[in-house]
């Protein structure tokens, strides 16, 4: 008896368990959240969904469930419009996937594949929107479509220990219409996807993160350009499994050079990779995310450099598959997969296959477990303070910013330079930070930061946001993953010695005169604070800025850059003030702060009695007087990385200097004619006065401006002088080519000639009416500009090019949607 219950207890595990020592959970360790991967349903078998019936029958349909559809849920070119003769088939496409959760506590998501972007043709934006309007209207409470829009995320759905992260890959790899930086999504261009992503990532270090999105990252099939023999001998099987047509030799050229090169849709492909590269490079820190996806018709779990990647696009159709030293389980039959995380944050994957009948192909095995996952920011700017645990009943302390910098080698001052070293090494008096007294107390609302610093938002007892930020920087992620570690990572830590650790504090005295707002950071010790709770482990004994997030002097209403450009293009009558943009670009060159790209901004909202006025909070001045006199920099500063010559005596390569920011600039500084920028630039030179930047320099602590107080000062001086030249060789080279950009709302282009040049105006239309509203008005010079382009966007605009007008400069009219007028009469070389 014994010896028959033992056979069936072996039976059991070899058919249900997989019997290694991961795989064994505790029977009191419950499962918290269950998410159903399962990507590519497209197609109905005799009107009926296998795969979908199989996930309802053999898944609880419990609050713990979230079912996520991973794209290609039509085949082959998304939902036509109801006029279409498919329509009502494939809405029942459609209807089957997401009627599976009706009337249960789970929960369904469901996110686009190329095939829904019309297998990436130019309808695709048309056809996604179309289904998101179709699943959001159903009003299933427990059902959406994400990302909204076309948008391409990511969207963040925290489930308690797991964090859900959406995003849509076929945005990246689309080639035609996409929202892109005119839209209205949050996030709208490749940087800012994966800032957010990098945000994302940091922010739930301690929990288990999902990326799901339509394309793998890592495959063996099709996609991942793996042919087998059969392929090279039969290579038409792939379109038709019975076509066994041999064509040895002449039948390899397609697989190796798909292989090699890709399609848009494949691994290989350059856009593809690109996208794979950047995720990549700001995942590699955290060592909790789980890579999932569909694409491929197969089922697959592959493990590579201590990552899992689930693909799952065996929903309605399959491929071939290949298995690999890193894959731990692959089939081409129909199925999905399911992650469990329990309690004690183990991460469970089983996989089902969906034949003539439902079994479990992999079993219930531990993938991962993050419970001891460690927080990829800790220790590497902290250091040993001696009494460190008593410090935080001190008020004030005498302290370096850093101990690294300092050197004795003659060597490697001259090869990496003497930089502010010894600005980093000067101990300075300062405050102690107190979290629970300072402002009154302040309260922990999110951790943030770059990929070199790292700050806290903190509220005060009324409710107003403060950032505390590290002075001192680690570039360790950063740099890829192979190089830390080396030589090479440690010369880049070393070059944070070309910053200088304080003179930020120094910008809110040159600011004033020239009437903008900024922050004004406080230096403050953070001593080992246990009410920083998680995050004492990143902050202690670490040298900060105190500032307010949005100064404001009367609490306007803040935005950042991407909402007020969508509030531009939402109204005509909403405007930047471009003049005091300009003042704060001029004191950029002024102080050699080459970082000065858009989440660099904020803006504060003016009413002019005729629409809003934005005028902006230039911030985060971590750059300011960067400077380095090593041989290593002069060299990568001829060539590589002129942008990086430094706070010198002269303004050298100043269209170099502007590199990060010339985007910026060539939006929000395209209404200022030569003539403006020269005034504005003489007004920059008489307030910046030899007492106004003594006093500003001498904001520098006291054991700092001893050091070099009286060099800086020289410096700015000596640059005030050269910041006519400079200024103007800058406004030249931003604007050769120069947009001119709409809203949404109707407008009317006027093309003049006057006797200085082409004039632009652009007016605000009420209907086809035109008003006297005007919204742009400039003179360009065809020496210095050669390219106009005029973006209408939407509504129905009119464009004008008035007859008198002979100019060099070539106008593009870009219409956009809406029914728009071209009344060209004059003598341009224009382009529709």
């Amino acid at each position: 008896m014994k010896a028959v219950a033992c056979i069936i207890f072996f039976f059991y595990i070899l058919t249900n368990r997989s019997f290694s020592q991961g795989s064994i959970v505790n029977s009191q360790d419950s499962i918290v959240n269950r998410i159903v991967l399962v990507g590519d349903g497209g197609e109905l078998k005799d009107g009926k969904h296998p795969v979908a019936d199989a996930i309802k029958k053999m898944i609880p349909m419990d609050a713990r469930t979230t079912i996520v559809y991973l794209g290609d849920n039509l085949y082959k070119n998304g939902l036509p419009d109801e006029r279409n003769i498919s329509f009502q088939t494939l809405k029942q496409v459609l209807d089957s996937q997401l009627s599976i959760a009706d009337n249960t506590p789970a929960r369904i998501i469901m996110m686009p594949g190329n095939h829904d972007w019309t297998n990436g043709s130019r309808a695709g934006y048309e056809a996604i929107l179309r289904q998101q309007r179709y699943v959001d209207g159903l009003n299933k409470p427990n059902v959406e479509f994400l990302p909204k829009n076309g948008c391409p995320g990511p969207e963040v759905i925290d489930l308690g220990i797991v964090v859900l992260v959406i995003f849509d890959s076929q945005w990246w790899l689309h080639p035609y219409d996409k929202p892109g930086i005119e839209s209205d999504c949050d996030y709208k261009t490749q940087d800012e996807v994966v800032a957010q992503l990098d945000e994302i990532f940091s922010k739930y270090a301690k929990k288990l993160v999902i990326l799901a999105d339509h394309h793998p990252f890592k495959s063996n099939g099709i996609h991942g350009g793996f042919y087998t023999l059969k392929q090279h001998i039969f290579p038409f099987t792939d379109i038709r499994s019975w076509l066994y047509l041999p064509l040895p030799v002449i039948g390899s050229i397609y697989p190796i050079t798909r292989g090699v090169f890709g399609t848009p849709q494949d691994l290989k492909h350059p856009n593809y990779v690109n996208m794979i590269n950047k995720i990549q490079a700001v995942a590699k820190t955290h060592k909790n995310i789980i890579f999932t996806a569909g694409h491929e018709h197969n089922l697959q779990l592959i493990s590579d450099s201590n990552y899992k990647y689930i693909v799952s696009g065996a929903g309605s159709k399959t491929t071939r598959v290949s298995k690999s030293k890193k894959s731990l389980f692959v089939t081409s039959t129909k199925g999905f997969a399911v992650l469990e995380v329990s309690k004690n944050k183990n991460v469970m994957v089983t996989f089902y296959t969906v034949d003539d009948s439902i079994r479990i192909a992999y079993p219930s095995t531990v993938i991962l477990n993050f419970s001891t996952v460690s927080d990829p920011l800790t220790d590497s700017l902290n250091r040993v303070v001696e009494n460190s645990a008593l410090i935080k009943y001190q008020d004030t302390i005498t302290i370096s910013a850093s101990d690294k910098y300092i050197t004795h080698s003659s060597f490697k001052k001259f090869f990496l330079g003497n930089n502010y070293r010894q600005e980093w090494a000067t101990p300075v008096f300062m405050n102690v930070f107190n979290l629970v007294k300072e402002k009154g107390g302040f309260k922990i609302k999110s951790f943030g930061g770059g990929k070199t610093t790292r700050s806290l938002s903190l509220l005060d007892s009324a409710g107003k946001e403060w950032v505390l930020r590290t002075i001192d920087k680690d570039p360790s992620r950063a740099i890829p993953e192979n190089f830390r570690g080396t030589l090479a990572a440690d010369v880049v830590q070393d070059f944070i010695s070309a910053s200088h650790p304080y003179a930020a504090l120094t910008v809110p005295e040159l600011s004033k005169p020239l009437g903008l707002t900024v922050p004004k950071p406080e230096l403050f010790f953070v001593p080992d604070d246990k009410a920083f709770g998680s995050y004492s482990s990143v902050f202690r004994n670490t040298i900060c800025f105190l500032e307010e997030k949005e100064p404001t002097p009367h609490n306007e209403k803040v935005r950042n850059t991407n909402e007020v450009f969508d509030k531009l293009l939402e109204q005509y009558d909403h405007r930047v003030d471009q003049s005091a943009v300009l003042k704060a670009r001029l004191l950029d060159i002024l102080i050699a702060d080459f970082d000065r790209h858009f989440g660099q901004w904020k803006w504060a909202t003016g009413d002019t009695g005729k629409g809003k006025l934005y005028y902006p909070i230039p911030r985060d001045r971590d750059e300011a007087m960067f400077y380095s006199d090593g041989l290593l920099m002069k060299m990568i500063s001829m060539q590589l990385l002129p942008n990086l010559k430094g706070f010198r005596y002269t303004i050298p390569a100043v269209n170099w200097l502007g590199e990060t920011a010339k985007d910026f600039d060539r939006v929000f500084l395209t209404g200022l004619d030569a003539k403006e920028w020269e005034s504005t630039i003489k007004e920059v030179q008489q307030k910046l006065t030899d007492s106004v930047i003594n006093k500003a320099i001498k904001k520098l602590p006291p054991e700092i401006y001893a050091i070099d107080g009286p060099v800086l000062t020289k410096k700015l001086i000596s640059r005030r002088a050269l910041l006519e030249k400079a200024g103007m060789t800058y406004y030249r080279f931003i604007s050769e080519k120069v947009n001119i950009i709409g809203s949404n709302q109707r407008e009317y282009f006027r093309v003049t000639s006057n006797p200085e040049g082409l004039n632009v105006r652009v007016y605000g239309r009420e209907g086809n009416n035109d008003t006297s509203f005007l919204m742009y008005n400039r003179t360009f010079d065809h020496k210095v500009t050669k390219v106009i382009r005029l973006y209408g966007l939407n509504g129905n605009d009119f464009f004008d090019i008035d007859k008198n007008v002979s100019s060099r400069i070539r106008i593009s009219m870009i219409g956009g949607k809406g029914n728009d007028t071209f009344n060209i009469k004059g003598h341009v070389r224009n382009y529709l």
